[in-house]
């Protein structure tokens, strides 16, 4: 009974430390921690941040279109539909700088969250 508890504990351990490496990086945390409210200083974090996870992104999908080959033209038209529902869920009508920052923030979150689709597409891949 032991051994399966130590077992299931390392399983979990294991399945955890993959969700942390996914979702927004450490540095954008402090970078957002240290903006003490600043518009330009909370637009230059999240623009540094989604230059790094457009990387991410751009990284594991190609791993996975090439891993799926067969599928390419259905991931290609599912990654268009992605970038639609991304613009229609962030399109904020306001011009002010507090409306751009929140349009930036939901594409950075959408970002992150098709970024972490597709590197949890593979595990291997890093």
């Amino acid at each position: 009974m032991k051994v399966w508890t130590v077992t299931l504990m390392g399983v979990l351990a294991l399945g955890t430390s993959q969700v942390w490496a996914n979702g927004f990086s450490q540095a954008y945390t402090q970078c957002m921690n240290n903006t003490y409210g600043s518009i330009d200083k909370l637009q230059k974090c999240i623009h540094k941040e989604q230059k790094a996870q457009v990387k991410r992104l751009k990284k594991h999908y190609k791993a996975y279109v090439k891993r799926s080959a067969g599928n390419a033209q259905n991931i290609q038209q599912q990654y268009q539909l992605w970038e639609n529902r991304v613009k229609q869920r962030c399109h904020l009508s306001g011009k002010t700088n507090f409306a751009e920052m929140q349009r930036r923030q939901c594409v950075l979150a959408q970002t992150v969250e098709r970024a972490d689709y597709y590197q949890g597409q593979f595990v291997g891949i890093k």
